[in-house]
């Protein structure tokens, strides 16, 4: 008996090891991914001033929203259902080899729609030649990332997350490498200029590398392929969601921009670097999630499980938000002075404020794949818009009544705490409905 448990208990140790790595090395990817670029940012804030800085970050916005609006974002398509089609046919690597093409040639097609509009819009007078060259710069860094979602893909069908961990993290610091030292050599041109190198150079190696792995693992892709039953149905909307959630983000800045000017758009992206640092903490969790959910919801073990690894997700990362706010809370000020200036230091307030509402929002950071492992990503869909149009509703209103861009800030992070706090209540209160796997969406 003693033995037979032993045994037991040691055939579980790997796995246990083996998510705590994965979970290390996407976590790891992704404070890089957003420590390097706000130790960039500072750079350019501190050689450049607030004006000229918040012109970088406009032109990076605008290029972002302009993919968001453009690129299909196949990733979650080819997480769903290639696995169903190398369980159907065996032709898996046939489909996803068609998807990450599709995303490939439209992120080209999408950016040279993009810099013709730029050079059009510059011809007739309506930009600077110096904008126009950090919009154009930005839309070849954003094209360049198109595909790296359905790359990543790649990894998680193929249960090298740790691998893809890595390999973010050794891109991350080339991009910072670039960046900083076209900074320091010639400028927020140059700055612009190694950051669309290093994506480009990204991109070729996400893309070679994605797509050794999967054919390795699934078999050449030697044959043409049928989409799979209702693939296109669940792209659209899954595409629909990301490009709405982006918007969230970048859209906030662009809007920003057009509001209050570059000092908004500086304000905002300084202030919310606490924010993104936790939601970085938060993504691998549902990342790795998401293939999981998908498994137990495939093979028919019932929602038990579902919500068992939910609830103890949830109940991890409040802790852990609570944790975080309350060491955060003394110290921004302070560390935000010493990072961009005394000048700035007054945004601790904003940061904190945005840090929570990233807090609370991370406690179901689940809800951003679960209904789409489910196969039911118009409920995604439907929050998103619910949560987009609250959320640019408060910006609007901040900044039409505050007195300045820093009342603006604050009265659109106060906003944005209270948006968090009202999705997190909603999907708590939703998740045994959501999965109800008896009675499937019919969307």
């Amino acid at each position: 008996m003693v033995n037979t448990l032993g045994r037991a208990v040691h055939r579980m140790r790997p796995p246990v090891r083996r998510h705590l790595r994965t979970f290390t090395s996407l976590t790891a990817a992704g404070l890089g991914e957003a420590v390097l670029p706000t130790l960039s940012l500072i750079a350019l804030v501190r050689l450049t001033g607030t004006e000229t800085s918040g012109q970088v970050i406009f032109a990076q916005s605008a290029a972002t929203v302009w993919f968001l609006l453009c690129d299909p974002c196949l990733e979650n398509a080819a997480q769903r259902f290639v696995p169903i089609e190398q369980q159907r046919s065996g032709r898996g690597s046939s489909l996803f080899m068609r998807l990450i093409r599709w995303d490939v040639a439209i992120g080209v097609a999408a950016a040279c729609v993009g810099l013709v509009a730029v050079l059009a819009a510059r011809l007739l007078g309506s930009l600077s030649d110096e904008f126009a060259f950090m919009l154009a710069l930005a839309i070849v860094t954003r094209g360049a990332m198109s595909s790296y979602g359905t790359a990543g893909a790649a990894f998680a069908l193929t249960d090298r997350l740790r691998a893809l961990g890595a390999l973010r993290t050794r891109c991350a610091v080339l991009s910072f490498g670039l960046s900083l030292g076209g900074l320091f050599l010639g400028g927020p041109l140059l700055y612009l200029v190694g950051q669309a190198a290093g994506a480009l150079v990204m991109a070729a190696v996400f893309y070679l590398l994605a797509t050794r792995e999967l054919l390795t693992e699934l078999g050449p892709a030697v044959a043409r392929v049928r989409l799979p039953p209702g693939m296109i149905a669940f792209a659209v909307k899954t595409s629909m969601g990301t490009s709405v959630a982006g918007i969230s983000d970048s859209g906030i800045l662009a809007l920003a921009g057009l509001l209050g000017g570059p000092t908004l758009v500086t304000i905002l992206k300084i202030a919310s670097a606490p924010g993104r640092f936790y939601a970085n903490l938060a993504i691998p969790v549902a990342a790795m999630l998401y293939p999981r959910i998908i498994r137990t919801a495939t093979t028919g073990a019932g929602r038990a499980p579902i919500i068992r690894d939910i609830t103890r997700t949830t109940l991890l990362l409040a802790a852990t938000g609570a944790a975080t706010v309350a060491v955060a809370l003394p110290v921004t000020d302070a560390v935000i002075g010493l990072a961009y200036g005394p000048h700035y230091a007054h945004l601790g307030v904003v940061a904190v404020v945005l840090l929570g509402a990233a807090c609370v929002k991370g406690t179901v950071c689940w809800s951003n794949v679960l209904p789409l492992a489910l196969g039911r990503p118009g409920r995604r869909l439907a929050y998103l818009l619910a949560e987009a149009g609250m959320l640019l509703g408060v910006l609007l209103f901040g900044s039409w009544t505050a007195s300045g861009p820093f009342q603006a800030s604050l009265c659109f992070a106060w906003g944005t705490l209270a948006v968090a706090t009202l999705g997190t209540g909603f999907w708590i209160a939703s998740l045994r409905r959501v999965t109800d796997l008896g009675c499937p969406d019919r969307e």
